[in-house]
């Protein structure tokens, strides 16, 4: 129940880090202190939430000044930061801008480009200090100061606040369906069940949801929190901070490779990140040796897998053996949702690098998917493509022999595909002369 902290103060000393906790806490800054050890570097799981950390320079007072310091703050970032980790400030003590300059340079040579602070600030402690107290107020302003240079970073910090005050708005309308009378301490927790049991039971039917709880909820929440993160309150500073941010900079096209890797961020849920399930809808399977063999492709799709790529999907005669062949797990999504019974519908697809597609013309049957993906494996972006004519069902005792599945793709790409499926499908063959 207790989010992680997105302010972390390191130092040392004791006296130190207390003060400047106190300090932030009374800015009401979400902040947490860790002392720092040497011999026992604090847990990573502290700095999952991690957008500004406070750190003295100088966290061993035993090692000469230089590049020993630099390297004991970087190897704490290397094991604390998680892997591909958020955008987050470095906020050094220290009036001597060649150190700062020191340091940020040190940290690019050692840390991978995800574990990297995107800037690193250096405050002078002296200047917001009258003894053991701080000047809080004098903090915050000096901090917004120097972040006011980068408008990009104070706006994604404050849609990520956006986020949290919708997560606490929905909380509410959930907390909200508790009748008056029964929020009392013995009556209100019995009473949340109810309503989020029948919320689960409305996603999910009654079954599935006391299969996967979280999941129904879930499912039932998500286009509630995504609404109102969309439609917040205008806000003129706010209006102003996204203005300043997002200025469409006039500049070169984005390269093939950058464009691959946004795709995937917005089409692609690929795991460990994402975790993904053979019967997700819209999960991507390999069709694994098992089911490639010549008989078992013509007993299933009435062709071999040499003839689907070579006469349906097109694979340029010399690369026909880098595509991919998949399924798709299409269907009606409050069936998958629900856990209907009845065969499970596959939509048969290949993934295969862009260049290794033939020019030559394709059945209309086939969806080329315009979004080009970064994909492990590949050593370029890759094309995806669905064939509305060989689609299969299968049951999931038998699913659950095939490969695990690798991908997901997200809502928006789905539809479109399932809207080329559904309409090659119902095509009308009216005779005309």
């Amino acid at each position: 129940m207790f989010t992680p902290a997105r302010y972390i103060v390191l130092d040392d000393e004791p006296l130190e880090l207390a003060t400047l906790v106190d300090a932030l806490h009374f800015l009401g800054a979400p902040c947490i202190g860790i002392r720092f050890d040497p011999l026992g570097l604090p847990q990573p799981e502290l700095f999952t939430g991690l957008r500004v950390l406070f750190s003295d320079l100088h966290l061993v007072k035993a090692q000469p000044a230089g590049v020993q310091h630099y390297n004991a703050l970087a190897s704490l970032l290397d094991r604390c930061v998680p892997q591909n980790h958020g955008p987050y400030l470095l906020i050094l003590w220290t009036s001597h801008e060649h150190e700062r300059a020191a340091l940020a340079s040190r940290l690019e040579e050692i840390l991978v480009v995800s574990k990297r602070p995107i800037a690193v600030l250096a405050l002078d402690k002296v200047q917001f200090r009258n003894g053991a107290t701080w000047n809080a107020e004098g903090l915050r302003d000096a901090i917004r100061e120097r972040i006011s240079s980068m408008p990009q970073l104070r706006a994604l910090l404050s849609w990520e606040r956006d986020v949290l005050a919708a997560a606490n708005e929905t909380l509410a309308v959930i907390g909200g369906l508790v009748p008056d009378d029964q929020r009392t301490v013995t009556q209100y927790p019995g009473a949340l069940d109810r309503v989020l049991s029948l919320i689960g039971i409305a996603s999910a039917g009654s079954t599935n949801a006391q299969n996967d709880r979280k999941g129904a909820v879930t499912a039932a929440l998500s286009p509630l929190l995504s609404d109102r993160i969309s439609n917040r309150p205008q806000d003129p500073d706010a209006n102003a901070l996204w203005e300043q941010a997002v200025t469409f900079p006039q500049g070169p096209e984005l390269q093939p490779a950058q464009k691959a890797r946004i795709n995937r961020m917005l089409h692609l849920a690929v795991p460990p990140a994402e975790p993904v399930n053979r019967f997700d809808w819209g999960a991507i399977l390999p069709i694994g040796p098992a089911q490639l063999g010549d008989e078992a492709m013509n007993a299933r799709f009435g062709v071999t897998a040499d003839h689907l790529r070579d006469q349906e999907f097109k694979l340029r005669t010399e690369r026909r053996t880098e595509g991919q062949l998949v399924v798709v797990r299409g269907g009606a999504a409050c069936d998958q949702a629900q856990g209907q019974n009845g065969p499970i519908p596959l939509l048969l697809g290949l993934l295969a690098p862009t260049t290794a597609l033939s020019s030559s013309k394709r059945s209309p049957a086939i969806h080329l998917c315009g979004e080009k993906f970064e994909l492990d494996g590949f050593p370029e972006p890759v094309s995806l493509l669905i064939h509305a004519r060989f689609s299969t069902t299968t049951v999931a005792p038998e699913l659950q022999t095939w490969p695990a599945a690798i991908l997901r793709l997200r809502e928006q790409l789905l539809t479109t595909i399932l809207v080329h499926v559904a309409s090659h499908a119902m095509r009308p063959g009216t005779l005309r002369f």
